[in-house]
């Protein structure tokens, strides 16, 4: 069920009502969220509910044992077991075609003839983002850092909280269960904030990021040789700008939804095309996710606290995984150790910058941030060409027609350049734009505020395109 629907705007009205209606009582309030998580999930497939309960049990089986017992080498052990276990699953749903039609190949190449055995299987709704969730959880219990459920109803909720379950915020424990475990808030703590957040998500993804992939972007990475290269040049960076748009929308609307339930999500994107180098970059772009391979992949290899050598390798590791992570495709894996390469020379600059002894902290000048900013915002739109491509041929087709440089292909769409210059202008002027919208509506006097609301609502019906496209991440 997208969020951008009128099925889920009339599914979640019907979930909020109930939910401040049995508000005084925690525990029935977290059953209806817990019912509807599993209706959520259910509207997609019937059977997706296994896979994501499956999970939950497992992690806190784990969880449980690895926090009862005080042995370090039964606790360590649980813990290998628990994410072995939920790699296992992982690995079987998104990686077994992958794997078998990649072994089949390379069997075939040493000249042997073996028949894998081949599984069509329909990758469960969000499996990798609560997979990573239950995770974390078992690596911050086995550390002494986890926040433990008071039940297990409370861990599977925090386990499949349908706002977020599917596509992000990755949730850790302190950052949802105390509010699951805690009284149910008196009232919305910032109804304005959470209008404005669904507001926002509606905007970015329903209308503005709809309209980039109806126009050019999809039809051009599908079939790149009907366009030119001047086509292909600019539906990188709309496609760049799309992916944010639709991303970041889904999360915006995310939050407000969270925060009109009486929950608090962590921020996702903080405005990354604003970045001026790549480890910027990652610090705003899919923030819960970048900041698990961090904790969880980069500092567990030795991080930066070890040899330069080791420092780039875990680099490269760390964001190959990240490419592997987002999908069964040499394209997503090729992706990933491109950042990880960019991110070994922004790494190598700063040494060799700190070997000279120049302040890191220094501002560098007007026209170091720019050609920064510009450099960045290239570096990530070119390569996103390996992360949207279907698969390597449509890829190299797609390369070798963008520098063909021919100017004459179905023809450039004068929205999709309009659309794509304010998406890279809302991450230098969207804060202001998004507090500005709070302090209007705190403006407004309170009866009058859901008049506001609504004909906000009416204006992006208005704005709405004939369908909304499907949210990208859903299939990660």
């Amino acid at each position: 069920m997208e969020f951008a629907t009128q099925k889920f705007a009339l599914f979640f009205l019907g979930v909020f009502t109930l939910v401040w209606a049995i508000r005084p009582n925690r525990h029935l309030r977290n059953g209806l969220l817990l019912a509807t998580s599993y209706w959520f999930a259910c509207a997609w497939k019937p059977l997706f509910w296994v896979t994501i309960l499956g999970s939950t049990f497992f992690n806190y089986l784990i969880g449980r044992l690895i926090h009862r017992f005080g042995n370090p080498k039964q606790r360590y052990g649980f813990l290998v077991i628990g994410v072995i276990g939920n790699l296992a699953v992982l690995g079987f749903f998104k990686y077994y075609g992958f794997f078998t039609e990649n072994l089949g190949d390379l069997l075939a190449v040493l000249g042997l003839s073996v028949h894998l055995p081949l599984l069509e299987l329909i990758v469960p709704l969000g499996i990798s983002f609560y997979t990573f969730q239950g995770i974390a959880y078992l690596v911050d219990t086995y550390q002494g850092k986890a926040v433990q459920p008071k039940s297990v109803l409370d861990f599977m909720l925090f386990m499949s909280f349908f706002p977020q379950f599917a596509a992000g915020p990755i949730c850790r424990s302190h950052q949802l269960l105390p509010q699951i475990m805690a009284e149910p808030p008196e009232r919305v703590s910032d109804l304005p904030r959470a209008f404005a957040l669904i507001g926002a998500g509606l905007f970015k993804k329903m209308i503005l990021g709809t309209y980039l992939a109806t126009h050019m972007v999809e039809d051009a990475f599908l079939a790149p040789d009907h366009w030119s290269s001047l086509e292909l040049l600019l539906v990188v960076f709309a496609y760049t700008a799309q992916i944010y748009l639709d991303f970041s929308g889904y999360t915006d609307i995310a939050r407000g939804s969270a925060l009109l339930l009486g929950f608090e999500l962590p921020e996702n994107f903080r405005y990354p095309y604003a970045a001026t180098n790549i480890g910027d970059y990652w610090r705003r772009w899919h923030i819960t996710f970048s900041s698990w391979l961090r904790d969880y992949i980069y500092f567990p290899l030795g991080g930066s606290r070890c040899s330069r050598s080791r420092c780039y390798l875990n680099l490269m590791v760390t964001f190959g995984l990240c490419g592997f992570w987002h999908g069964a495709s040499w394209g997503f894996i090729i992706w990933g150790l491109l950042h990880g390469m960019g991110l070994v020379i922004y790494k190598a600059s700063l040494d060799f910058r700190r070997a000279l002894g120049l302040d890191l902290k220094a501002g560098q000048g007007v026209v170091w941030a720019v050609g920064g900013w510009a450099l960045t915002l290239i570096f990530c739109a070119f390569t996103r060409v390996w992360f949207k491509t279907p698969n390597l041929e449509t890829a190299y087709q797609f390369w070798d027609r963008l520098f063909e440089g021919s100017l004459r292909g179905e023809g450039i769409d004068l929205g999709v350049i309009l659309v794509t210059l304010l998406t890279f202008a809302l991450n230098f002027f969207g804060r202001p734009l998004f507090e500005g919208a709070i302090a209007l509506q705190n403006s407004i006097p309170m009866r009058y505020r859901p008049v506001a609301w609504v004909t906000a609502g009416l204006v992006l019906l208005t704005l709405k395109p004939f369908g909304v496209s499907p949210t990208a991440y859903f299939q990660f």
